[in-house]
């Protein structure tokens, strides 16, 4: 059973006046388009642990991001997991399959209590063929997704270091919707999660996040994580 099945219907929020709207969010659409998003979909909300996709399983819906964050993964056929991309307010999830009526490549798995709108396949484009700015909005999240593969590849692949890679990941976390300045930001993933996404083991992680403690880069007391100076931190490990 998917486990979308057990999420909860949530508190429907005006989508014309919802504070998530930025320049490369999805959500940044006309007033109309807006008004006609306010009226589809169902909204739900996701407890931490909970997965919207299911790798493998057929593309039904799209998951608009409106709180929370998820993590996105993919499966070998060994049961080994490797961490994609996180996901955060403004994102949609499942696009890729839903405009391609194929299975999902990935799973999302919510990382802390989470609020999204299922809008089912054939009512989503339905809205795309309604409004230009949704087709154009559609596919810049599509870029901005392999963008985001691509510099995950690019980690994985051509990082020289290991703490280049594990670097990359927390500044690339930390700037997700920040300003300039020190980052701060929840981290909840454990350092295997971690691992995971820099594609190193736990015991590195945890190796390299002491040294970068010590070297004056990361502070974190439980799950909030401080970058105090992501440029020098950049500069020195990147």
């Amino acid at each position: 059973m998917q486990g979308h099945a057990a999420m909860k219907t949530a508190e429907r929020r005006d989508c014309q006046t919802c504070a998530v709207r930025q320049t490369d969010c999805f959500c940044s659409l006309t007033p109309e388009s807006l008004a006609d998003l306010q009226t589809i979909g169902v909204p739900m909300h996701v407890e931490a642990g909970e997965h919207v996709l299911h790798e493998g399983y057929a593309g039904d819906k799209v998951y608009v991001m409106c709180h929370g964050r998820m993590k996105l993964t993919a499966s070998s056929p060994e049961g080994k997991l490797l961490i994609v991309r996180i996901a955060g307010p403004g994102d949609v999830l499942g696009l890729a399959a839903v405009l391609k009526g194929s299975t999902h490549k990935v799973t999302a798995e919510a990382l802390e209590p989470c609020e999204v709108k299922a809008i089912p396949r054939a009512e989503f484009l339905a809205f795309m063929d309604r409004y230009r700015d949704v087709s154009r909005n559609t596919a810049v999240t599509m870029a901005l997704e392999y963008e985001g593969a691509m510099m995950s590849a690019r980690r994985l692949a051509l990082s020289g270091s290991a703490s280049s890679k594990l670097a990359s990941v927390l500044l690339e976390w930390g700037r997700m919707g920040a300003g300039p300045g020190a980052l701060e930001f929840r981290m909840p993933l454990t350092h295997e999660e971690l691992g995971n996404m820099a594609g190193l083991s736990r015991e590195t992680v945890t190796r390299l996040l002491a040294k970068f403690r010590r070297d004056g880069m990361v502070k974190q007391a439980g799950e909030t994580m401080v970058l105090p100076q992501p440029e020098a931190m950049e500069r020195k490990y990147c």
